[in-house]
């Protein structure tokens, strides 16, 4: 199967090489993604290699194309490992976008939410306006995405 033929969207579960995850960005066009401390490392993107940044469930989140990564149900048990290789290390920073969400949610219960909602910033908004007003919903999104991510170096990029 080519490369451009799978195509996967924000909030899809897959299998990657580094374990099971949540789409949270499908980028086309060409970017950075945080390495390391200060770091960051050029990814090529395009409308038929499109990269995508997957959340990891067991920490943090990289980026791939489409070749290494499979569709997966993360509630079905833990999916194999995928063959293909990462465009980037996987990057886990210090965040403490948990320490505003709900008592007892942790990272299963946060990819959980952002698959549900589609994996992106914009729909998490939307779906929170209700509960905590325009602002509130935004700068909850943000810590969510934060820990989605494991980074907050994500903000302004995609």
């Amino acid at each position: 199967m080519s490369e451009t033929s799978t195509r996967y969207s924000e909030g899809d579960e897959v299998a990657t090489p580094d374990g099971p995850g949540v789409v949270a960005a499908v980028l086309t066009e060409d970017f950075e993604f945080p390495q390391g401390t200060d770091d960051l490392t050029s990814v090529d993107a395009s409308d038929d290699q499109p990269a995508y940044v997957v959340a990891l469930e067991a920490v943090g989140s990289a980026v791939y194309r489409a070749s290494a990564l499979e569709a997966t149900d993360l509630e079905d048990g833990e999916p194999e490992p995928t063959d293909g290789d990462a465009l980037t290390g996987v990057v886990d920073e210090d965040v403490d976008g948990l320490d505003s969400l709900p008592e007892g949610w942790d990272r299963d219960s946060v990819l959980a939410y952002w698959s549900s909602i589609g994996g992106s910033w914009e729909e998490c908004t939307e779906d929170m306006t209700d509960e905590f007003g325009a602002e509130r919903a935004r700068e909850h999104c943000s810590a969510m995405k934060d820990e989605v991510l494991r980074t907050q170096r994500w903000r302004n990029r995609f």
